[in-house]
């Protein structure tokens, strides 16, 4: 091994913590002349750039987010007033009916206090006829609908 006058390891072990290692590793090896000072704001300008085009592209991110979220809102917004318009037209129809179904107890209550057995009979015959109409109409309406049923033996099974 060949050694030098001037070079010792063991000075050079000693001297380590006098340079900042993580500025000798990371940053410019040449600070000290007017080209590493270029570099230096050459690099920091193209990061700050960077940086600036990731901003502007999640600003528009947000933006169009923002947007989206703002017609959800109106749409919900729209669709509550039209629902407090459909309920406050349906208090006013069961308003309405409450106050029909008052008036045709009160009529039912008279009719049945009557003494009479006209009014009963009346009733006892619009009731019949509302039934049959109903037994008659559900008979219409299944034999439309529903089909026959075929059973079919199964040619696999073994016949009796």
């Amino acid at each position: 091994m060949n050694r030098n006058a001037n070079y010792s390891v063991r000075e050079r072990m000693a001297n380590r913590f006098e340079v900042d290692q993580r500025a000798a590793l990371f940053g410019s090896r040449f600070k000290n002349n007017e080209n590493g000072k270029k570099n230096d704001d050459k690099y920091a300008a193209h990061s700050r750039e960077m940086m600036e085009r990731q901003n502007d592209t999640q600003i528009e991110d947000l933006e169009a987010k923002v947007s989206t979220l703002k017609d959800i809102t109106r749409a919900i917004g729209k669709e509550t007033k039209d629902s407090n318009t459909l309920l406050d037209t349906m208090g006013i129809d069961f308003d309405k009916a409450g106050t029909l179904l008052k008036g045709t107890m009160g009529h039912l209550k008279t009719m049945m206090q009557q003494k009479g057995g006209r009014p009963m009979c009346y009733m006892i015959a619009f009731v019949l006829v509302l039934f049959f109409l109903m037994y008659f109409l559900r008979g219409l309406g299944s034999s439309r609908s529903a089909k026959p049923i075929e059973l079919v033996q199964n040619s696999t099974s073994g016949g009796t």
